[in-house]
Parts: structure tokens; sequence; C-alpha cells
């Protein structure tokens, strides 16, 4: 696996970018090169950051890789920028852009870059995050993107969210949490349905809220929609995700099942027909 990282990194990310995510993986995943590493990492840190400069589509952005939270940081790289677990699809055309629990925004930037005329809604809640996602988007020159510092859910309330790495804060208490913040949740079907669309693309990683937003949210929906998602806790909860996608005529794939967690896109009985 990580002579994979290695080679994805070097296909995606170019130069200086490219040394600084492999010394970052290596970091963390070699204990014997941490130190090595952290010497070679320090003459690219500035301002408690490291820049990492890539490309998606035909656009150039420029990110940071947080110290408090370089950890984290790197893991959503490697994700969205490296690995490219959520393959958007040009031909789609998307008109509004959902980008939920949205970490330090990579997924909005991708978003950015595929459909340059979409509408993006940036929801995260950690406000360490959110004013990353500001600094992103800001420092890229997205300007069609709104950031909305609340949680998606099914309803409408407010309700604990317990603070621990900057890519693992959620409802949950029964895991060691930093600190407790009272966070909105709005329900996925009245964020959407507040701005206008003929295409819509969802991206869900919200901590296990994945099938309680949906619930309340599939069933009205008639449009083209694609959603990517990862389910949490995917043993106990992806048999009540596939039950009500098939109710409604939604199709769904799997990723590697063999973890907690997996990753899934679905898509609305009408993007299954633009596809088709």
């Amino acid at each position: 696996m990580a002579f994979g990282n290695a080679k994805l990194i070097l296909k995606n990310v170019s130069g200086l970018s490219a040394l600084k995510l492999l010394l970052l993986k290596a970091k963390y995943s070699r204990p014997a090169l941490r130190p090595l590493c952290v010497f070679l990492l320090a003459p690219f840190q500035r301002n408690g950051e490291i820049p990492i400069d890539y490309k998606k589509g035909n656009r150039n952005f420029r990110v940071f890789v947080r110290d408090v939270d370089q950890e984290s940081d790197m893991h959503s790289m490697l994700e969205v920028a490296v690995r490219n677990v959520y393959p958007l699809d040009p031909a789609y055309a998307a008109d509004l852009v959902i980008d939920g629990g949205a970490n330090v925004g990579l997924f909005s930037l991708q978003a950015a870059a595929v459909y340059p005329d979409a509408k993006i809604l940036v929801c995260e809640p950690l406000p360490r995050n959110t004013a990353q996602v500001e600094k992103h988007l800001i420092q890229n020159h997205v300007d069609n993107a709104e950031l909305l510092p609340i949680c998606i859910g099914g309803a409408r309330r407010t309700i604990p969210f317990y603070c621990r790495e900057a890519n693992a804060s959620s409802f949950d208490a029964a895991k060691p949490y930093d600190s407790v913040l009272n966070i909105d949740v709005l329900p996925l079907e009245e964020i959407v349905n507040q701005h206008p669309a003929n295409r819509v693309l969802i991206k869900l990683d919200i901590e296990g809220m994945e099938v309680e937003a949906l619930e309340t949210y599939i069933p009205g929906e008639q449009r083209p929609v694609v959603i990517f998602g990862e389910l949490h806790d995917h043993k106990e909860r992806r048999s009540a995700l596939e039950r009500l996608l098939a109710e409604n005529g939604w199709s769904i794939q799997l990723g590697d099942l063999s973890g907690d967690d997996v990753i899934f896109e679905a898509r609305s009985p009408a993007a299954v027909a633009l596809s088709a």
C-alpha cells in the first residue's frame, strides 16, 4: 500500500509538492524515518503550514497542510487530490454541488474545477476547519462557493458535536474527545431545495448521519442527483441505506468493504437515465 501511495502521489502531484507529500506520508507510516522526515520538511514550513500545489481538471490549486492537524490534512490530500475517491464526470454538468462534511474544502475545489458554473455549498461545522475552507477558497479564487458552518442531517435541531482531530469530529460521545460544541443541524432536503437546480451533486462525509439525512431527502427527489458518500460503520448501516435506495429506484455502488467505513456512489433514477 505504501508503494502504491508513492506511485499515485508521483502521478498526480509534481515537483516539490510531490516530495512534501512523500515525506508527510513516510513521517506517519514509517516510524524509523520520522526524525529524518521532520528535518527535511522543516524548510517548507511557513506560518505553521506546508503549502501543496496540485492540479485538478484544468485548474491549478494551492492548499495548506496545517502543522497542528498535519496527519489529518495529509490524509485528506491523499484521499481527494491523489486517490481521487470521488471521481467527478464533467459530462454530468451539475449546477448545484453540496459538500457535506467538507473538512478543509478539497472536494469543493475539485468540484469548482469540474463544474465551474455550479453553485457550491460548503458545509462544515468545526471552526478551525471552516477557517481553512475560507482560506482555500480565497487562495484559489473560487467565488461560486458559499460556506455554511453547519452539520447535515435529517431534521433541524441543535445537538452536541464532539471535537477531535480535524477529520474525526462527530456526534459520537463514546469516543475520546477534546471539547464539545453545540452545532446547528439542517436537513439535507432543506439545503438542496433552497437553491433551484436542474442537476445536483452531493458529497456526504458526515460521520454517521448519512442514512438519517437521506431518509428525508431521497423519497421526494425527482431530478438527476449523484451522491458520493462515506458510509460510516457500514456493517450496521449498509442494509438500511441499500433498502432506502432500492425502494426509491436509486442505484448504488460500494467500494472496499474491508474497513469500518465504505465509499459509495448513488444515483437517482433520472441520473441513471442520463448515463444510459
